[in-house]
């Protein structure tokens, strides 16, 4: 029970960090939404893997099945969040995919790699600081 705690707990961590991180764009979402998408996918991750452990089943089956559908809704969440101003210009990509790469995150914490995840929101964080140099140039 706390190593899924510890998951639980990390994953709104993370979510919330790349929330605040991503929150300097004008059209990001709230930094819960990204805390609570990070929960979600772990939880998602940790049930589907845990119904096999619990119940001694054989991995006959494919228990990433589960935390496949997050991809597909990671899509249709971010399709909403993009959108195409009268004069064409695109907004809420970035926020988008941050949105993916948070649920991404979260389906690793779930499924217990932690390294890579922290791995993953420490590459994220540097992207947004070079980016943001980068531009101012």
């Amino acid at each position: 029970m706390g190593q899924y705690l510890l998951r639980l707990v990390m994953a709104g961590i993370l979510g919330l960090i790349i929330g605040f991180i991503s929150m300097t764009d004008d059209d990001a979402p709230s930094h819960r939404v990204f805390s609570i998408i990070c929960m979600g996918a772990a939880l998602i991750t940790i049930t589907s893997t845990g119904i096999y452990e619990s119940m001694n089943l054989p991995w006959t089956g494919d228990p990433s099945r589960l935390p496949a559908q997050l991809i597909s809704a990671l899509g249709f969440l971010g399709t909403g969040m993009i959108w195409v101003t009268e004069d064409n210009r695109v907004f809420g990509v970035t926020s988008a995919a941050a949105l993916w790469l948070t649920a991404i995150l979260g389906m690793l914490i779930g499924a217990g790699l932690n390294q890579i995840s922290i791995l993953g929101t420490f590459f994220f964080i540097l992207i947004y600081w070079i980016s943001r140099i980068i531009r101012r140039y």
